[in-house]
């Protein structure tokens, strides 16, 4: 659900924004005013946010969207007539998708930075190549842009050209291929900031539509930083479960019964010492992806370390346990594969070698676990007996269920 909501967050805004420009006809002119000056506000802000959060990308790409609406807005009535819109509008057609492509490879660097310095250089570079473009009457270039590249009339579908259609399907394939690769709110943002922005080029009949559509671009990007500051706030950058944050919060929602289970891998530091850091974070990976799917309507969370939570709202401690037990049984029987240091992963000649150059391990854990009562009336002593009772599991052997 959460990974829907992400994916259709972006498009929800989009709709809204469409909505609010059909309501527009109706609007007198001061509200028409406040639309067509509200995107710099909301650039405004969403440049302090990216500041604030150290996120370069959003942050140059917020500058762009400005220097480009501003261009479109008031350049030309500032110059006078040297510079057309429609040059300015084929500018902004192929730079808006090439920078946001580009600007979606680079890493977080800082802002004042050699790389971020870098990066205004860019920026500063492509304004002059466009002045210069426009100022000096270089038709070549304009003609150049505006050339038609495939054998197919598309000037009565849209008006953008066909060299910055490619490049709109260019960058979308490209975002789209890194989002399968590595999935983020930050490139599902950047695909949404494409369709704003397309649809708003391609409809190219409005100032207002202008400043909607490029007002909620920004505020798809300010979306994604707080998307993903929250994820790093509440999420284990390691396993992807819940962190221990997470855990303080919904321990403080737990009604009137729960039940509260401390599970721990068995003799990882051992494991860890023996293998590598490495190796020991693939198991809590190994170990996080079974316990996210504990059964029973538990919700688990990484503790620290090597011990996890998991939290059983509204329920009893005998209907708890079947579901560990099925999940102690589920790691005991899933098999780490732990390779050797001359296995290459991509030129294993065949499986005989495979085999010799790696060997299975299992991983078992030990889980205690307790609920609420009359002696153990807070989440946080009720923890404080699944934990005890983790360490009876222990002493029993290991690999089993305590309470």
């Amino acid at each position: 659900m959460k990974t829907v909501l992400l994916l259709l967050l972006p498009f929800v805004l989009i709709a809204l924004a469409y909505i609010l420009f059909t309501k527009t006809s109706t609007m007198s002119k001061p509200q028409l005013d406040i639309i067509e000056l509200s995107p710099y506000a909301i650039f405004l802000v969403g440049a302090v946010i990216s500041w604030k959060f150290n996120r370069s990308r959003e942050f140059f790409i917020l500058i762009i969207l400005t220097l480009c609406l501003a261009s479109i807005s008031y350049l030309p009535e500032s110059v006078g007539k040297t510079v057309q819109i429609a040059d300015i509008y084929s500018i902004i057609c192929l730079v808006i998708p090439i920078n946001i492509a580009i600007f979606s490879f680079f890493k977080e660097r800082g802002f004042l930075s050699l790389w971020g310095i870098i990066r205004i250089g860019f920026i500063l570079s492509q304004v002059l190549l466009a002045y210069w473009i426009t100022g000096s009457g270089q038709r070549k270039c304009l003609d150049l842009v505006n050339k038609d590249l495939l054998p197919v009339n598309l000037h009565s579908l849209t008006p953008i050209s066909q060299a910055s259609i490619l490049a709109f399907l260019a960058a979308l394939v490209i975002l789209i291929i890194r989002q399968f690769s590595n999935r983020s709110s930050q490139d599902i943002s950047f695909i949404g900031v494409l369709f704003a922005l397309f649809y708003v080029l391609h409809s190219h009949n409005s100032p207002v539509l202008y400043a909607i559509f490029f007002g909620v671009s920004g505020i798809i990007l300010m979306t994604s930083i707080i998307q993903d500051s929250y994820s790093m706030a509440f999420s284990d950058e390691l396993t992807g479960l819940p962190s221990r944050r997470a855990l303080k919060q919904d321990m403080m929602k737990l009604g009137m019964n729960y039940v509260i289970a401390m599970l721990d891998i068995d003799h990882f530091k051992k494991f860890n010492d023996t293998h590598g850091h490495d190796t020991g974070d693939e198991v809590l990976k190994l170990v996080a992806s079974t316990i996210k799917d504990v059964t029973g309507g538990g919700k688990s969370f990484r503790y620290g370390g090597e011990e996890f939570t998991i939290l059983f709202p509204g329920k009893s401690i005998n209907e708890a346990l079947p579901h560990l037990e099925e999940l102690r049984e589920k790691i005991s029987k899933r098999a780490f594969t732990l390779r050797g240091k001359g296995r290459s992963k991509k030129n294993s000649k065949s499986r005989s070698k495979r085999s010799k150059s790696s060997k299975q391990l299992y991983i078992t854990v030990s889980i205690g676990v307790s609920q609420k009562s009359e002696k153990y009336k807070t989440p946080d002593t009720v923890m404080k007996s699944a934990d005890t009772a983790l360490y009876r599991a222990k002493k029993k052997g290991r690999n089993c269920v305590s309470k």
